[in-house]
Order: C-alpha cells, then structure tokens, then sequence
C-alpha cells in the first residue's frame, strides 16, 4: 500500500472514531467520503490528526479532518454518515 493511501486510511479512522463518539449510542454508516492531498508526509510518525464535527442532524452528521505534518496540512477529508438510530 502507498504512504497517501494508508495516510487516508489513517485519517478516516480517527474521523469515524469522532463520529461514533459524537454519535453514541447509535451507530453511522458511511454516506460519502471526499479526499484533498495538499503534500506528501515526509514520515509517517510525526503525523497528527484533527478530526471535527461541522453539523449534525437528526439523521446525518457532517465532518472530516485534517492531517498535519507540524504546521503543514497534508490531507484534508471530508465526509457524510447517516446516523442509525439504536432505538
């Protein structure tokens, strides 16, 4: 697997773990996801990752991140879940 690959992997993880806490105790499910690669991650290691909330319906929640090499964003993403009510 390539370093951006795994890089979008990585951030959607920490995305989808912001969700499902933001959204507990119901589940989401993935709606769509939309990806910017502004520069490629010269290490791995020093990555970070900010995950936030930008609205949430009912029935939807609006997010996405950023990964950051220091002060450097070096992908964006953006996604959409469908909030799966537990009741």
């Amino acid at each position: 697997m390539r370093r951006d690959e795994q890089l979008a992997l990585d951030l959607m993880a920490a995305i989808r773990a912001d969700a499902e806490a933001a959204c507990a105790p119901n589940t989401v499910e993935m709606v769509s996801v939309t990806f910017d690669v502004s520069s490629t991650a010269t290490d791995a290691a020093d990555i970070q990752f900010e995950p936030r909330i930008d609205r949430r319906t009912r029935t939807v929640l609006f997010t996405g991140g950023t990964a950051r090499q220091g002060d450097q964003p070096v992908m964006k993403a953006t996604a959409v879940y469908r909030i799966i009510s537990e009741s």
